[in-house]
């Protein structure tokens, strides 16, 4: 485990080096120890990254949105291949075809274009549930943050309360994630500085999420490594829910042109650390994040960053990150 440990963080001093993150907090499965590198802030004074350092993790806060779901299918309360419209019926056609598993899985045949983006409450909704699909669905993957938008209000209709206080009485309390939550912090000693220059930190990276003040289902929530290895370790262990919570979150539910997604995450190859198998699912999030769950290898990690530099590379240097950690 040292070796690993070891060429993890050999690879995020890299990273460092190279403007790509400002620091670093990683974990993974078989009792690995929580390892903090580089800063966590730089403004307005220089502070080390800690264990207990909580960064916004942008569209990671997705997959405690698909939970929620999968729990209330679990409950019988939801059907996955029910038309979303079945649920939020002041969308503006009525007699859509597009299912509550299109929304999680990013198929819907919605485009990424966010004409809700507002501060004002009516125009945000007004402007959601007023948005068209680009393409038929299960035409193509897109991933657009308006399907779990629409998939969080979805929970809030059917649970009766906010969704943040559904997440935390149904999967953050149950599995003991004390330092997690949607609602922006504010500023404290062990918030992340992240890569948008104009917000402290402590505040919503993600425009709509920054603009909305209250939590919706595209993310951007709060959370430290500890609390998230929490959530994937139970992933792995299959022992705090139903079955069917697990089932539906971790099988492939759409396979078309090298895109393969299950309910709230992904399972494409390009963007899976190499090693792992085809039944890793795994989520990415803007600021720096990326967890994963591999059933197969019976293995899982969280790589949790503040990045600097290019999105798509910090996405890659993740991926070396996680393969020194599982390290075969």
């Amino acid at each position: 485990m040292k070796e690993k440990i070891e060429a993890a963080r050999q690879e995020v001093l890299r990273q460092i080096d190279s403007g790509l993150i400002q620091g670093a907090v990683f974990t993974a499965s078989g009792g690995m120890p929580v390892v903090a590198v580089g800063k966590q802030c730089v403004h307005p004074v220089a502070k080390a990254m800690t264990e207990h350092s909580r960064f916004d993790l942008a569209s990671v806060g997705k997959v405690f949105t698909a939970g929620c779901c999968a729990l209330l299918a679990a409950d019988g309360k939801l059907d996955p291949d029910a038309p979303f419209v079945t649920y939020l019926p002041e969308y503006w056609d009525k007699q859509s075809d597009i299912t509550v598993r299109d929304l999680a899985m990013h198929v819907s045949g919605f485009d990424n274009s966010k004409p809700y983006d507002s501060a004002d409450t009516e125009v945000f909704h007004r402007e959601l549930f007023h948005k068209r699909p680009v393409r038929p669905r299960l035409e193509a993957f897109e991933y657009a943050c308006s399907n779990f938008i629409l998939l969080g209000k979805i929970v809030e209709r059917i649970s009766g309360v906010r969704l943040d206080v559904m997440a935390d009485r149904r999967i953050w309390a149950p599995l003991g994630m004390t330092r997690t939550q949607w609602d922006a912090p504010g500023d404290g000693p062990d918030e992340v500085e992240h890569h948008s220059p104009d917000r402290p930190a402590g505040q919503h990276n993600d425009g709509v999420c920054f603009h909305c003040g209250f939590p919706i289902g595209s993310g951007s929530c709060f959370s430290t490594a500890n609390d998230m290895m929490l959530f994937v370790q139970d992933i792995l262990d299959r022992k705090q829910f139903p079955a069917e919570y697990y089932d539906l979150i971790s099988s492939c539910g759409f396979d078309k042109n090298g895109d393969r997604r299950s309910f709230g995450w992904d399972m494409r190859a390009f963007q899976r650390p190499r090693g792992l198998s085809d039944r890793t699912i795994y989520h990415t999030g803007y600021t720096g994040q990326t967890i994963c769950v591999d059933p197969e290898n019976g293995f899982a990690a969280v790589v949790l960053t503040s990045r600097t530099g290019d999105h798509e590379e910090a996405i890659r240097g993740r991926m070396r990150i996680i393969e020194a950690l599982y390290g075969k």
